[in-house]
């Protein structure tokens, strides 16, 4: 967090008023506000006075303060991953609570945690009351980040707590987040892009191989979110009771990945949505089957015409893979909608060759 960052949440976490600053440092308020809005800085020798009125430093106050780099965040999530499956979620989750607690202006580090925090307790074998308490400091740390500075990590929290909010039920509350959430659709941002205006720029001055590059990412993220539109498509069709058309959406969305050379694992998805409403059993546990051996084979980018530019994936995220089969091997192991399998004894098999890490 940058000076300005800091004095406006100081100041808010205590209770005060930009007034109140104004007054106990003899200055208006007009400039309190300008320090807030990083128009401007206090001048040198309010830092002292300001710094005990908001009880911390200098040193705090003007981000001296040793912080956490990007790797060092990188390492200890995947530190904070590997160590739920020995040490357990409570222990996990307190050790991570005191890295924020230690490095608290850092919205890197909180934003990180909460997305791995987040992530594991879907998978931790608790009881729902027992779940509740981390539950509602996750969300509390989403909230938090709901303030950032920092678009691309205000935008991650606003999604994630309205979607927390969804899922609990709390729809009016969902509905407020999502209202004040940009429009990311519009005509004049679709027509006034910037990595499309990056494109062209690096064309302009032949610097080809770069707009190739950029244009392969571009069309990843946008036949990424055009599946995930296909599967909720799928689901709203079936729940409008129109099975049949979600069939035929299902069949052109498994269709997509031998077209755009697309991970194996994702021509299954959509199919298996239609065997567990149809209570296929046969049919449920053959795509079942496929889809765990997808979700443990990587997915050769580098051969597809379309992607041959992405950069390869490191071996330290390797631990995805093996955290999408845990999240199949937790769904099959918990959700309603696999109860008609239960009996049967291929189904319990295939529970138990998914690997538990």
């Amino acid at each position: 967090m940058s000076l300005h960052q800091i004095i406006r949440q100081k100041r808010k976490d205590l209770g005060l008023t930009q007034d109140d600053i104004a007054a106990y440092l003899n200055v208006s308020t007009a400039a309190v506000s300008k320090w807030e809005n990083g128009l401007t800085s206090p001048d040198i020798s309010l830092l002292a006075p300001l710094a005990r009125l908001l009880k911390t430093d200098v040193n705090t106050l003007l981000c001296f303060t040793e912080d956490m780099n990007a790797r060092e965040i990188g390492h200890f999530c995947e530190h904070i991953s590997m160590l739920v499956r020995e040490k357990g979620y409570a222990e996990v989750f307190q050790e991570a609570a005191k890295k924020i607690h230690e490095y608290p202006h850092n919205e890197t580090l909180l934003h990180n945690l909460a997305l791995v925090l987040d992530s594991l307790l879907t998978l931790a074998d608790l009881p729902a009351e027992k779940k509740h308490p981390y539950e509602e400091k996750i969300t509390a740390w989403y909230q938090h980040l709901m303030e950032s500075d920092n678009e691309s990590i205000r935008n991650s929290a606003e999604y994630l707590t309205a979607n927390r909010l969804i899922r609990a039920g709390r729809y009016a509350e969902a509905q407020v987040i999502l209202d004040r959430m940009p429009d990311k659709e519009s005509i004049l941002q679709s027509v006034a892009d910037k990595a499309l205006l990056q494109v062209h720029l690096y064309e302009e001055k032949g610097e080809h191989e770069k707009a190739a590059a950029d244009l392969q990412r571009m069309l990843l993220t946008a036949l990424t979110k055009a599946q995930m539109l296909l599967y909720k498509l799928v689901d709203a069709e079936t729940a409008a009771g129109n099975l049949q058309t979600a069939e035929r959406i299902a069949d052109k969305t498994a269709q997509m990945v031998p077209l755009f050379d697309l991970w194996q694992y994702n021509a299954y998805v959509a199919p298996l949505q239609i065997a567990v409403t149809k209570q296929d059993a046969d049919e449920t546990i053959r795509l079942l089957k496929l889809l765990l051996e997808a979700s443990q084979t990587a997915w050769d980018m580098a051969s597809s015409p379309l992607f041959s530019r992405m950069q390869k994936t490191p071996p330290e995220k390797t631990s995805q893979s093996a955290f999408l089969t845990q999240l199949l091997k937790s769904d099959l192991e918990r959700e309603p909608c696999y109860d008609f399998l239960r009996d049967r004894d291929d189904f319990r098999a295939l529970v138990a060759a998914c690997p538990s890490s």
